[in-house]
């Protein structure tokens, strides 16, 4: 298994497309993949406990995954310059609302 931990720099609320709360909070992620890499289970600290996901496609740098509970979506999002994170994106289909954590930085290598 593997496990990645990335620190997010700022936190955004969207409803209806429209951005209702976009705040510099410090949210820390911490994703676990299983041995195939197609299985992850997604923490962010301190909104989110722990959801497990399948990848279900993957567009460039971009990463789709369907949550296991049906009511969530992820999105994750890479630099294409050196892969690491840039954005991920939890969708609640029971509410309409994303979540948006934003790197400020590029990771170093």
């Amino acid at each position: 298994m593997q496990r990645i931990v990335h620190c997010f720099k700022q936190q955004q609320r969207i409803e209806n497309g429209i951005i209702i709360a976009d705040d510099v909070v410090t949210r820390t992620a911490i994703f676990d993949y299983d041995f195939t890499g197609e299985n992850v289970e997604i923490s962010i600290f301190p909104t989110l406990t722990a959801k497990k996901a399948k990848l279900v496609k993957q567009v460039g740098f971009k990463l789709f995954y369907q949550g296991i509970d049906p009511d969530y979506r992820f999105e994750l999002e890479c630099w294409p310059d050196n892969g690491t994170i840039k954005q991920l994106s939890v969708f609640r289909e029971d509410t309409g609302v994303e979540y948006r954590y934003i790197s400020d930085h590029q990771d170093r290598m």
